[in-house]
C-alpha cells in the first residue's frame, strides 16, 4: 500500500530527508508555525502520535512538525526536517544500532552548534525532549538487554544533550524542558525517577536505592549536573574557552598581599604553607587565606577560598559585613565616636540640703555641766574589749563617711566609648562556622572519614600532588596531527620539511589550518597544547609577550615548541600540531604521572610535623593493589595529498614518533592499525575530496567526514575538528577502562586525603582551628 511504499523510501539513505516530507501530509495549523499538530490515528501509519506507544514500556515521543508551512529552500527548514527525521528514526529504528545510533547523535550534537535565525525555541526544546525520551527508553530496557554498547549509547546521549544546552542555555529557563532535563539525570545517577508511574507513590532522594544502569552511565548524568549548574548560559567564562578553572592559584594571590614579604613568592611550597586545607565530605580542598588581599581597603573579616574539586578549580573571596556595599555611606565602616542619643528632656537639677542628724537643740553644747552630769558614765569607760572597740569605731567611720557622700553632690558623669575595632580575625573557623562545616560534639558520624579533615601542608610531597590534580583537567584532551604531501613525496622528512615555508605548501592548506581553532601562546595557555610537558601554563604578565615569529612558514609555527591551534568546548579540548624536522617527542613515565595516571605507587611515606596540639601522626596511604588497564586515547593524522595516490605510501610508521603526546605509558608502542588517518585531496574545481582510513571496529566510522565524499574549503575546517573529536569520543566509549576527567580528579583527592589527613578528634580540631600558632 501507500504508506509502506512511504515506509521503505523513506528508510533508504538516499532520500532521508525527502521522507520528511511525504510523512507531513496533515492538515496545516494557525498561523503560529510553532504550534505542535496531531497525526491522525491511523493503524497503518508508521508515524508515532503522543497518544501512541513504540513498546510495551508506555514510552512515547513528542508530537511531530507541520513541514508545510516552510520554505523548502531556506536552511530553517533544512535543519527543522533534519531534526526532526534524525531524531524520529533514532528512537523507531535506529536504536539497537550503535553504529547508527551514535552517528545520529554525531549529526544532532552538529545541528546544535548551527545557529539559524529562523530557529526558535520550541524546535530545539523539542530536540532536547527527544534525546531525554530516547535515555529513558534505552534505561528502562530490560536487563538482559543492557550491555557495553548500550550504555555507550546511553552516555553518547548525555554527551548530546549537553552540547544543546550550552549552546541554547535559554532552553532551561522553561519549566517544562528544566523538569524533563533534570529527572533524565536523576534516573542516569540512581537508576530510577521519583515520580515513576501515574499509580506509583514519589520516592524522596533518601528513600531511595542508588542502582544506576552502569558506573559510566552515572559519571555522565554527574557530568551533564555538573554542566547545567555551572557551565550553561556561562561559557566561555572571562578566562576563555582554554580553562573552565580559576586562574587563580595560590603563588598568584600571595603576589597579591601586601601584608607577606614577596622575596619567595615563586616557591610552590612557601606560597602553600600560608595557607590552611581542609576537605569538605572527601571530595573537595578548601584552601583558606586568612590575609586580607591588596585591594581591600576595609577593616573586615576577610578570607579567600581556592576550591578545587572534581570539575576544577574556583577562587572566592568572602568578607563579613554588617552592611551591604550599596547601604555604606563611605568605605571607613567604624566611627570613633559616634555620639550619644539625645535626651527626649532635660534632668531636673536637685538641690542638695544638708539635713541635720541630731535630735538635741544646738545650744545643748553651751550649757556647763554639773555633777549629775557625770552620773552616767563614759562610753569609753564601759568597753573593756579593745579589739570590740575598733571594730565598732571602723564601722562608725564608715557610716559617717557615706552619710557624708551622700550628701556632697554627685561627681561629673563619664561619658560612654565604645571599645575599639578588633583588627585580628579567626577567618577560617568563621567560615567554617558560618557555612555550616563545623559540626556538634555530640554528634555521631558513621563514615570512616569525618566529615571535614584538615590537611598536613608541611609535607615534603604535598604540593607536588596538588599540583598533579591541578594538571588533571576534566575536560577530554584530544590531539590531531597535521602533515603536508607534495606530489610524489615518500620519504617522512621531506614531507616534514614541506612547512617551513609557505612557499612549499599551498594556500587553501593554511587556510584550512586558520579554520581548526585559533592559534594559542604555549608558555601562557592554560588548557591542552598536544603534549604534557607543555600544558595547563598559567598566564604570566610580568614576563613580555613580544615574541618574533616566522610570517613565512608553512605551517611549522604551530609545531607545538611556540604555539599549537586549539579550539575546545564545555567538555572537551583538542590541539592541532603541524609537527616539523626535529627531535621527535618520547613517552616518559614521570611525565605520565602529572597526568593522573598512576603509573606506580607510592612506596614511601613521612610522618606530619608535630604542631602545638597531640595531634595523631598521618596513617600510611595504601595504593590498591589491582589497577586499571591503561587506556590510551586515539592517535588521529590529518594530510593534505598534492596527489591523491599518495595516501598509497604515506610513511604512517617512520611518522609516528612525531604524535607522541606524553600520556602514553612508556611500555605502550604505537602500531600503524591503530592510526586514524583523514586525507584531503585538492581537486581542480576547488572542492575537497576526503579519504578516510583507519582500524577496522564497530565504532571507527565517525561522522561528519565519509569516506569518498566532496567537500568545500569553507567547512573543510569545522568538519575536520568534528570528525577528530568524534573519533576520539568513539575511542573512548568503546574502551571500558577510560574514566572521566571529574573521575581522576575525585580519586586523586580520596588519594591526598588518604596520605596527608591530621587525625584528630573533634575537640583537637576545634583547637587547631582557635590556635594562633597554626594560624596565619
Amino acid at each position: 500500500d501507500a504508506d509502506s511504499n512511504v515506509t521503505a523510501h523513506s528508510d533508504t539513505t538516499s532520500n532521508l530527508l525527502s521522507s520528511v516530507e511525504t510523512m507531513s501530509s496533515f492538515s496545516l495549523p494557525s498561523s503560529n508555525q510553532d504550534q505542535l499538530m496531531n497525526l491522525p490515528q491511523s493503524s497503518t501509519s508508521n508515524i508515532p502520535t503522543p497518544e501512541s506507544n513504540l513498546d510495551s514500556t508506555g514510552f512515547s515521543i513528542a508530537d511531530p512538525f507541520d513541514f508545510s508551512i516552510l520554505n523548502k529552500n531556506s536552511a530553517h527548514a533544512l535543519y527543522v526536517r533534519a531534526t526532526y527525521l534524525v531524531c524520529h528514526r533514532l528512537i523507531s529504528s535506529w536504536k539497537s544500532d550503535l553504529n547508527i545510533s551514535l552517528a545520529a547523535l554525531e549529526l544532532l550534537m552538529g545541528l546544535a552548534r548551527v545557529h539559524i535565525k529562523e530557529a526558535d525555541s520550541l524546535e530545539c526544546k523539542r530536540a532536547v525532549k527527544w534525546l531525554c525520551d530516547y535515555i529513558t527508553y534505552q534505561c528502562s530496557r530490560p536487563p538482559p538487554a543492557h550491555s557495553r554498547d548500550l550504555h555507550s549509547t546511553i552516555v553518547a546521549a548525555y554527551q548530546c544533550a549537553a552540547v544543546w544546552l550550552v549552546a541554547h542555555p535559554y532552553l532551561l529557563d522553561d519549566k517544562d524542558c528544566l523538569n524533563t532535563i533534570i529527572e533524565v539525570v536523576e534516573l542516569g545517577i540512581s537508576g530510577t525517577k521519583s515520580h515513576g508511574k501515574p499509580q506509583e507513590p514519589i520516592k524522596m532522594k533518601d528513600e531511595k536505592e542508588l542502582k544506576p544502569a552502569s558506573m559510566r552511565v552515572r559519571d555522565a548524568a554527574e557530568s551533564l549536573l555538573t554542566i547545567i549548574l555551572e557551565q550553561v548560559g556561562y561559557f566561555p567564562s572571562v578566562c576563555g574557552a582554554e580553562s573552565l578553572s580559576c586562574l587563580l592559584d595560590e603563588i598568584t594571590l600571595i603576589k597579591h598581599c601586601n601584608s607577606i614579604a614577596t622575596d619567595n613568592v615563586e616557591c610552590k611550597s612557601h606560597a602553600v604553607s600560608k595557607f590552611r586545607y581542609f576537605v569538605l565530605e572527601n571530595s573537595i580542598i578548601l584552601a583558606l587565606f586568612e590575609e586580607p588581599l591588596g585591594n581591600n581597603q576595609d577593616a573586615q573579616p576577610t578570607l579567600t577560598v581556592l576550591i578545587r574539586g572534581s570539575f576544577g578549580r574556583q577562587a572566592w573571596t568572602l568578607q563579613l559585613r554588617h552592611l551591604p556595599r550599596h547601604r555604606s555611606s563611605s568605605t571607613k565602616q567604624y566611627n570613633v565616636c559616634p555620639g550619644r542619643p539625645v535626651a527626649m528632656e532635660e534632668p531636673s537639677r536637685h538641690k542638695h540640703i544638708r539635713r541635720s542628724t541630731t535630735h538635741f537643740s544646738e545650744s545643748i553644747e553651751r550649757i556647763p555641766t554639773c555633777k549629775i552630769d557625770k552620773s552616767i558614765p563614759n562610753l569609753d569607760s564601759l568597753v573593756f574589749d579593745d579589739e570590740e572597740h575598733s571594730i565598732l569605731s571602723d564601722l562608725i567611720e564608715k557610716q559617717k563617711e557615706m552619710e557624708h557622700s551622700y550628701t556632697e553632690p554627685p561627681p561629673k558623669a563619664t561619658e560612654m566609648l565604645p571599645p575599639q575595632p578588633c583588627t585580628d580575625f579567626n577567618t577560617a573557623r568563621l567560615f567554617l562556622s558560618h557555612f555550616g562545616f563545623l559540626s556538634r560534639l555530640d554528634d555521631t558520624n558513621p563514615s570512616s572519614v569525618p566529615s571535614l579533615v584538615a590537611l598536613n601542608v608541611h609535607h615534603e610531597n604535598f604540593c607536588k600532588d596538588l599540583e598533579i590534580l591541578d594538571n588533571t583537567p576534566s575536560r577530554t584532551c584530544d590531539t590531531c596531527h597535521v602533515f603536508y604531501v607534495k606530489d610524489g613525496q615518500k620519504n617522512f622528512k621531506d614531507i616534514l620539511n614541506n612547512v617551513n615555508s609557505n612557499a612549499s605548501v599551498s594556500s587553501n592548506f593554511l587556510e584550512m589550518l586558520t579554520n581548526l581553532g585559533w592559534s594559542v601562546n604555549i608558555n601562557e595557555h592554560p588548557g591542552w597544547t598536544g603534549h604534557v610537558e607543555t600544558s595547563w601554563n598559567l598566564p604570566n604578565h610580568s614576563h613580555s609577550n613580544d615574541h618574533i615569529f616566522n610570517t613565512t612558514h608553512g605551517g611549522s609555527l604551530y609545531n607545538g615548541e611556540s604555539q599549537v591551534i586549539y579550539w575546545a568546548d564545555v567538555s572537551s579540548e583538542i590541539a592541532f600540531v603541524v609537527p616539523t624536522n626535529g627531535k621527535p617527542q618520547k613517552s616518559k613515565g614521570d611525565v605520565s604521572q602529572v597526568t593522573q595516571r598512576y603509573l606506580k605507587p607510592v612506596t614511601t611515606r613521612a610522618l606530619s610535623i608535630e604542631f602545638d596540639y597531640k595531634g595523631k601522626p598521618t596513617q600510611q596511604h595504601i595504593e590498591p593493589s589491582k589497577r586499571r588497564p591503561q587506556f590510551v586515547s586515539a592517535t588521529v593524522m590529518l594530510v593534505w595529498l598534492e596527489s591523491f595516490e599518495d595516501h598509497i605510501h604515506f610513511p604512517i610508521a617512520n611518522l609516528l614518533p612525531y604524535t607522541n603526546t606524553g600520556v602514553e605509558p612508556s611500555s605502550h608502542i604505537k602500531d600503524m592499525g591503530d592510526v586514524h588517518i583523514i586525507y584531503l585531496h585538492a581537486l581542480q574545481s576547488g572542492l575537497l575530496r576526503v579519504k578516510m582510513q583507519g582500524p577496522i571496529g564497530r565504532t571507527n566510522l565517525a561522522t561528519p567526514l565519509v569516506d569518498g565524499m566532496v567537500i568545500s574549503k569553507q567547512v573543510v575546517g569545522t568538519m575536520v575538528r568534528q570528525t577528530a573529536l568524534n573519533i576520539c569520543r568513539r575511542k573512548r566509549l568503546e574502551n571500558d577502562s577510560f574514566q572521566p576527567g571529574h573521575i581522576r580528579r575525585r580519586l586523586k583527592i580520596q588519594e591526598i586525603v588518604g596520605k596527608y589527613q591530621i587525625k584528630m578528634t573533634k575537640p583537637e580540631l576545634y583547637t587547631y582551628l582557635l590556635s594562633q600558632a597554626n594560624s596565619i
